[in-house]
C-alpha cells in the first residue's frame, strides 16, 4: 500500500481547517484534531485521520452537531451526567475527564457519565489525559452492535473499548487499550480502504462462515474477544457507559458510519483515581516501579524477543513518528486534499 509521510504538525493543521470549515469552533476543532493526531502517532491508524472524512459527513448531514451546548445535568458528590448534545464525542469526553480529574484531586476518585453523543475515538486518549497529571484513568465507551451475545448469531453489542492508563514515575504511563471484539471494527473498515484481507478469527460472514473478506465480514458479525468472556466484558461497559448513563445501549446505538444524518447516541465512562489520596504516593511510585522492572525482567520464551509493558509499542511508534513523520494512505490523502479544495 502506497502511503506518504506527512509532519504531526502539518497533519494537525489539516484537520482543525476542515473541521472549522464544518462550523466546529476552533478550540473544538483542536480537540478532536488531537485525539485524531494522536492516534496517528501512536500508530493506532483507525482512529486517525482515516476517520476524519465520516466525521465530516456527519455533521454536514446532521448527524453530529458543530456547535454544541455541553452541559452537566445533574452531579453528586463523587459524579457528573453530561448531555453531549450530540456533539462529536471527542468534545465532549475531554470537558468530562477534565471534570474527573481535577475533582479527584481531593475526593481521590470522581467519575463522569456521558449521554447524548457521537463516537470519541481513541480510548486511551481519555486515560492517558488522567495519568499525565499523575492521576490513573479509566475510559470506556459503548459502540453500534456488531457482535452477537455468546451462543446468538443477531448482532446486538458493540466493540465496546477499555483503557486504563496508570503514571510511571519518571517514565512513561502503562496503557492499555483494546477493544473487547477479537479486533476493533475500524479495523475491518481500514482493511477495506486498503483493499486488504483480513485475518480468519476476526469475523463471520452473514452466514455464520469465517471469513477474510472486510466487505464480508462488514456485512456479518465480529467475534468476542476470548469468546464468551469477551461477550461478557462488552456487556458490562454497554451497561456502565450506555445504559448508567442514560444513552442508548445494545442496538440502540447507531452507525458512525452507515446512519450518518441521526445521532448515534453513544454513552461515556470516565473515571479518575488518584494514588496520593487512596495511597502513599511515594510507596505507589516505588511499587510501580517495582512492578515494572520484574515485568521488563522476565526471561522471555524467545531469545530474540522481548516482554513489554501495555502502551510500550505506541510510545516506540510515537517517538519514530514524530520524528520521520507519519504515513498516511495516498488514497485518504487524496480524499482530505478535495475536501481542502471544496469551497
Amino acid at each position: 500500500m502506497e502511503t506518504v509521510l506527512i509532519k504531526e504538525s502539518e497533519l494537525r493543521k489539516i484537520c482543525v481547517t476542515l473541521l472549522m470549515k464544518e462550523s466546529v469552533p476552533k478550540d473544538d476543532a483542536e480537540i478532536i484534531a488531537d485525539t485524531i493526531v494522536e492516534a496517528n502517532l501512536r500508530g493506532v491508524d483507525t482512529h486517525g485521520v482515516a476517520i476524519l472524512p465520516t466525521y465530516l459527513k456527519r455533521l454536514r448531514n446532521g448527524g453530529a452537531n458543530p456547535i454544541p451546548n455541553v452541559k452537566i445535568e445533574k452531579e453528586g458528590i463523587s459524579f457528573s451526567v453530561f448531555n453531549g448534545d450530540n456533539a462529536l464525542g471527542a468534545v465532549v469526553a475531554r470537558k468530562a475527564m477534565e471534570k474527573a480529574i481535577e475533582e479527584s484531586k481531593s475526593k481521590g476518585l470522581f467519575a463522569s457519565f456521558c449521554r447524548n453523543s457521537n463516537t470519541f475515538g481513541p480510548a486511551f486518549y481519555y486515560s492517558a489525559l488522567a495519568a499525565e497529571k499523575g492521576m490513573i484513568g479509566i475510559a470506556i465507551c459503548n459502540a453500534p452492535p456488531s457482535m452477537p451475545p455468546w451462543g446468538g448469531k443477531k448482532p446486538l453489542i458493540g466493540t465496546n473499548p477499555i483503557s486504563v492508563a496508570v503514571p510511571v514515575k519518571d517514565s512513561k504511563p502503562i496503557i492499555l487499550d483494546m477493544a473487547t471484539s477479537a479486533v476493533a471494527k475500524s479495523k475491518i473498515y481500514l482493511a477495506l480502504e486498503k483493499g486488504e484481507k483480513i485475518p480468519v478469527g476476526w469475523a463471520l460472514d452473514r452466514e455464520g462462515r469465517p471469513t477474510d473478506d472486510p466487505k464480508e465480514a462488514l456485512n456479518g458479525v465480529l467475534l468476542p474477544l476470548g469468546g464468551h468472556k469477551g461477550y461478557g466484558l462488552s456487556l458490562i461497559v454497554d451497561i456502565l457507559a450506555g445504559l448508567l448513563s442514560g444513552s442508548g445501549f445494545l442496538d440502540k446505538v447507531l452507525s458512525l458510519h452507515n446512519q450518518i444524518d441521526r445521532p448515534q447516541n453513544v454513552g461515556f465512562l470516565l473515571m479518575s483515581l488518584n494514588p496520593s489520596v487512596i495511597f502513599d504516593i511515594d510507596k505507589f511510585y516505588e511499587s510501580i516501579k517495582e512492578l515494572t522492572v520484574k515485568i521488563k525482567s522476565c526471561p522471555t520464551a524467545e531469545e530474540t524477543g522481548a516482554v513489554l509493558l501495555p502502551g510500550e509499542i505506541e510510545h516506540m511508534t510515537k517517538e519514530i513518528r514524530l520524528k520521520d513523520g507519519i504515513p498516511i494512505p495516498v488514497s485518504i490523502m487524496n480524499q482530505l486534499n478535495e475536501l481542502l479544495e471544496e469551497k
